[in-house]
């Protein structure tokens, strides 16, 4: 009987946030969001490496269009708002990964860091999605499944049609309802909700507050393909050549004593392991 009375419960809790959500919707102001869900991203950083790492992941909806980042970048942007960042503000919200995505329909515009280089661009996604009639219930919630191919992965997602929000993590959109849960079919990236909540969560629209950034510094519009290329040609950079690109417009280039964890010096010309990426290109 008391299992009964949490199901019943559930649904009805679901059924309220729905019904309110789709009055909520139509009167929020510009600058406030609709939905804020919080995602677990388990991945493997390296392609040699099984054990998997974790960090939060933030999804912001609002009726304007979504915004998805990360925890310590919603952190650079909550101090940068109030005052310049420090060393210790670097060090104590390091990630593996410094990007922010802004959807709008079908259009996403991509924020990102390649060195000391800020770039965006925008793409228009329309995923292929395939409708599984298959059932599962993730973080309590009834949820349905589907799949589609997106930049040479494989990838499975579990949506909540309850909860009428067409957009997920990083650029997964188009399902009828929320994506729960996401993940490739080699289990290297996977993405659980932890957290759904509604209400007035203001968004800062200076897009250069999310990151670590030079005075002044404005993002540079780049092709995407450009982008991936210049990406990776860096990802496989040995850290010296790294210290060389990123001061390549300077006069004398800086010299840099790295230092590991444990007080050893590291090796600034060894190459460095194959890095993981959400896209996959041959």
């Amino acid at each position: 009987m008391n299992d009964f009375k949490k199901v019943m419960k559930k649904i009805f809790t679901i059924l309220v946030f729905a019904m309110s959500y789709l009055v909520f919707s139509q009167v929020k102001p510009g600058n406030s969001s609709d939905l804020w869900v919080s995602y677990q991203l388990n991945y493997k950083k390296f392609a040699t490496e099984a054990p998997s790492e974790s960090t939060n992941a933030i999804l912001i909806v609002t009726n304007q269009g979504s915004l998805f980042t990360f925890e310590a970048m919603m952190n650079f942007d909550k101090i940068q708002q109030e005052r310049e960042l420090t060393e210790a503000d670097v060090l104590l919200n390091r990630s593996s990964f410094y990007f922010l995505i802004k959807t709008n329909g079908d259009s996403t515009e991509h924020y990102e860091n390649i060195g000391s280089d800020a770039y965006k661009f925008k793409e228009n996604l329309n995923h292929n999605w395939k409708l599984i009639k298959q059932d599962t219930i993730v973080s309590g919630y009834v949820c349905k499944k589907a799949t589609v191919n997106y930049a040479g992965r494989d990838w499975s997602a579990w949506y909540n049609p309850d909860i009428p929000i067409t957009v997920g993590p990083y650029k997964f959109h188009g399902l009828p309802g929320l994506v729960m849960m996401l993940k490739d079919t080699e289990n290297v990236f996977s993405f659980i909700v932890n957290e759904v909540k509604k209400g007035d969560f203001p968004i800062d629209s200076k897009t250069e507050n999310f990151f670590v950034k030079k005075k002044d510094r404005k993002f540079e519009y780049i092709d995407k393909d450009e982008f991936y290329k210049t990406r990776k040609k860096f990802s496989e950079m040995s850290l010296s050549d790294k210290i060389r690109f990123m001061n390549r417009a300077e006069i004398a280039v800086p010299t840099l004593v790295a230092v590991g964890e444990n007080g050893e010096k590291s090796r600034l010309n060894a190459k460095p392991k194959n890095k993981n990426f959400i896209e996959r290109f041959e």
